[in-house]
Parts: C-alpha cells; structure tokens; sequence
C-alpha cells in the first residue's frame, strides 16, 4: 500500500555547561561539544593553538566560540580536548588557548559529526555562576 508517513527525528543535541567564570562555562562547553565528536580520552594535548573571538552579546559569543572551533577542526584537522578561556570585561570578547592534537583516525575514534552550534534554546545566564546552554545541529 502505498502512502507516507510523519517520521519523527531530532537531528540536535544540547549540551549545559557551567562555571564560576564565563571563561569557564565556555571552556566546559567546548569540552562538552569535542566530547561528542570524539572520543577525548584519546587525544593528547600536544600542541595549542590560540583563538580569538568578539562578539555582540554574551550569547552570540557562545555560539560564535564553539563554531570557530568546529571550523579550525574541520579545515586545521586540529582535534582540542582542553581549553583555556579568558573572557574581557564587556563579556563579549575571548582569548583561549586549545590543547590537543592534529586528528590521527588510526588512533582517535570519532562518535558523531556536529554541523554548528545553534541559536536554537540558546541560554548563557549568570547567577552567581555563569550557564550556557547550546543545541549543536548533528
């Protein structure tokens, strides 16, 4: 018999991140985004690379983080599983220093493709400690 038929299917993931710092949500949201790439365990931190980013908003600066992330591992085939985020005063600006290492698929097992982070839900809010939540499109 033929026909169609609704097939229900979330192609997003989210992830919540927290900190004492805004440095430090975005640093666990990136660690948060890898860890579902990749398997982190496996990948050493034997190079760095520095990222800078500015941004509008609070908010727009999560998102704009992750995905230059996600861009230098696509294009760089660097791999980061540790980071450090410093954010300045107008809390719309970044500097980090990534840890990690070029991907090798001999030795690092990946899980799941992200596209982007998403506007999607977006949250950062901050009381008493900062708390970003981003849906990543998989």
């Amino acid at each position: 018999m033929a026909g169609v038929a609704l097939l229900e299917h979330t192609a997003d993931v989210g992830i919540i991140a927290t900190g004492e710092t805004q440095g430090e949500a975005l640093a666990w949201a990136a660690k948060g985004m890898f860890s579902i790439i990749a398997s982190l365990e496996d990948v050493q931190p034997r190079d760095s690379s520095t990222i800078e980013v500015t941004s509008t908003d609070p908010e727009t600066l999560a998102v704009d983080w992750l995905n230059e992330l996600l861009y230098r591992y696509e294009v760089e085939d660097f791999l980061p599983s540790q980071f450090q985020v410093t954010v300045d005063e107008s809390k719309t600006s970044l500097t980090a220093t990534c840890f990690g290492e070029t991907f090798d698929p001999d030795r690092h097992h990946l899980l799941t493709s992200v596209k982007a982070a998403t506007y999607h839900r977006l949250e950062v809010v901050h009381n008493g400690e900062w708390r970003i939540q981003v849906i990543l499109d998989v």
